[in-house]
């Protein structure tokens, strides 16, 4: 007799573009895949009306009575999309990991993960080749690591200083170069265009969010489509360094900040959600 696939419990907090996604997949196609929706939050009510109303969630405060004693618990505020199979071993996923640029919020969410042994998982999204990244960092020979993403002026949602220059930029209509530095700072200014950046940070965490290099581009020259280039330079060896250049062009929706290549990379990260222990994984 055939072993039936066990069953998954997966809860989506946040229902913009990339969590309707993941939602309408849950239900098409969660199924076959030992995937069940179990409940959707969205910070307006009323974005969920079409849902029906068991898989409403209205308040984030019964979501350990909902998700049970296992929910993992996160600092207000950080997205998650819990992942939880019957065998009681919870996970989550982490939707936006430019929360970890904030060092407080890192410490919490990886002492959490220690100490439940829970697996907090951070999708790759845009990420070109994140295991080489992973795995030349691990072994020491990682020495610089650089991510330039490229987009219409119209796509960033930026806030703080980095608001003016873009607005410069969308009525200069040229392209111009928005930031490039650590990616630390970049982070809060525009979470969420960066969250490829910050994979690349916990990809190699030896360099971390002080050492990835971050380059903002405003192009109007490509409305359509989001460019993704990754720049890896090994330790020398003899005098010379191994090079890698990756580019990604992902097409979008004009305007829109995620990819609609991206949108599958998470779904697949949906799946790869099934508990590594207590730690903070790439997926």
């Amino acid at each position: 007799m055939e072993e039936q696939p066990q069953t998954r419990r997966v809860g989506i907090l946040g229902y913009g573009k990339l969590g309707q996604f993941l939602v309408s997949q849950l239900l098409s196609l969660g199924p076959s895949l030992g995937l069940s929706l179990a409940f959707v939050w969205a910070r307006r009510w009323e974005a969920l009306e079409a849902l029906p109303p068991h898989l409403r969630l209205r308040d984030l405060s019964e979501l350990p009575s909902t998700w049970g004693p296992h929910c993992p618990r996160v600092p207000a505020g950080v997205p998650i999309v819990p992942v939880s199979p019957l065998t009681r071993v919870p996970v989550s996923q982490l939707g936006s990991p430019t929360a970890l640029a904030d060092a407080g919020t890192e410490r919490r969410l990886r002492a959490a993960a220690a100490r439940g042994g829970h697996t907090l998982y951070v999708p790759r999204g845009a990420l070109w080749g994140c295991e080489d990244i992973a795995r030349m960092d691990s072994a020491g020979t990682l020495q610089a690591l650089k991510v330039t993403m490229t987009k219409a002026p119209g796509s960033f949602r930026a806030q703080g200083w980095l608001s003016p220059r873009v607005a410069a930029a969308v009525a200069a209509g040229t392209r111009t170069v928005l930031y490039q530095g650590p990616l630390r700072p970049l982070c809060p200014l525009v979470p969420n265009n960066v969250n490829t950046m910050a994979a690349a940070a916990v990809a190699a965490p030896r360099l971390g969010f002080d050492g990835v290099t971050a380059c903002l581009v405003a192009d109007p020259s490509v409305p359509d489509c989001h460019i993704v280039t990754v720049e890896v330079t090994a330790v020398p060896e003899g005098g010379r360094a191994l090079t890698v250049t990756s580019t990604r062009r992902n097409p979008a929706e004009p305007g829109h900040v995620t990819g609609s290549a991206t949108r599958h990379s998470f779904w697949s990260s949906v799946q790869a959600c099934t508990g590594h222990g207590g730690c903070v994984k790439l997926c």
